[in-house]
């Protein structure tokens, strides 16, 4: 069987053609006196949460918005076929173990007895066929009875030993058990009940699905009672504290922004800037695009730096949202 593929991290971008307009129009907004803000946007890791198998949604257990830790419930699909392949698998396990420990145990307690009862029978029946022969040889001396009846007790006595070693060897097999070869068939055969009960457990397991991260449920795909086709997305968690501000830094501004430095964000509706921390900076410039950048930053080299959000703002700011990253000791200058 082929297992379903794990959860897939993606990040969530902001096209460029759409985040070139909205950081001109941010741009185009500074005031003459301010400090110059480098336009940029958020974004964040998500996680795509995929259905492990297909199947209905019978149960769904979070809501967009809600916070999530690993481990949490997210839902649960239909699994009532799956019980009952439990239900029936654990019948066969139990079974096979049974006949395992059957043969491995010999015979009981009462046949055992009927196998000995049938010896001592055997042993008697020797012991007069030996009297019938010592008889008849000592009437042959005296011509009281023919050769053929001597020839015939001798027979008879033969025919009782072998009556007592076949009820010996049957006594000495039931009280071993059954034969080697019988005993490793019955063991296989309980192997294979187990592992058919693992795998029914383990589709069930499947069947529930829980938080792979910890995060914030950010859209449903699938609701309660919909189908959920195998390795199809059904929901997306936001990474918590995978916010982080994307922007374009002109070379001669590269010292401003080295990895570690804390920066102010500007973002459109909030009462303060929130601050962020430089964590990378692109390795290999390019060029500004026109419409990237105001007047005086255009046709520069510019180096992509992320940097990723310390402190909330004091309102939200979810994934594609431009911002204005401040440049401290830069004032713009008017358009």
């Amino acid at each position: 069987m082929k297992l379903p593929s794990p959860p897939i991290q993606r990040r969530v971008r902001l096209s460029a053609l759409t985040a070139s307009l909205l950081a001109l129009g941010l741009s185009g907004c500074f005031d003459g006196e301010a400090e110059l803000q480098l336009p940029g946007y958020i974004e964040a890791d998500t996680t795509s949460v995929a259905s492990p198998v297909s199947g209905t949604m019978a149960q769904l257990g979070v809501k967009e918005g809600q916070v999530v830790k690993p481990g949490d419930m997210l839902y649960t699909l239909e699994s009532q076929q799956e019980q009952a392949r439990l239900a029936e698998a654990q019948a066969r396990q139990q079974q096979a173990e049974a006949q395992s420990k059957n043969l491995s145990k010999g015979a009981r307690q009462a046949e055992l007895e009927s196998l000995r009862a049938k010896l001592r029978y055997a042993k008697t029946q020797l012991a007069q066929a030996e009297s019938n022969l010592k008889k008849s040889e000592s009437l042959l001396k005296k011509n009281f009875v023919s050769e053929t009846q001597v020839d015939n007790d001798r027979t008879n006595v033969q025919l009782a030993e072998a009556q007592v070693e076949d009820a010996r060897a049957a006594l000495r097999v039931a009280k071993e058990g059954a034969r080697t070869d019988e005993q490793a068939a019955a063991q296989a055969q309980t192997v294979a009940a187990e592992a058919g009960v693992a795998q029914v457990e383990w589709l069930l397991q499947q069947k529930q699905v829980t938080a792979p991260v910890a995060g914030v449920i950010q859209e449903l795909y699938v609701r309660q009672g919909e189908f959920a086709t195998a390795g199809s997305t059904t929901m997306t968690i936001l990474h918590t504290g995978s916010l982080r501000v994307r922007f374009f830094v002109p070379n001669d501004l590269r010292p401003k922004f080295l990895p570690g430095n804390q920066v102010a964000v500007e973002i459109s509706g909030c009462d303060k800037p929130a601050t962020a921390r430089v964590t990378r900076v692109s390795a290999r410039p390019e060029y500004t695009q026109p419409m990237m950048f105001s007047q005086e930053l255009r046709d520069r080299l510019s180096f992509l730096t992320e940097a990723r959000l310390e402190t909330p703002a004091s309102c939200t700011a979810p994934p594609g949202t431009p911002v204005g990253v401040k440049v401290a000791g830069v004032a713009a200058k008017a358009s």
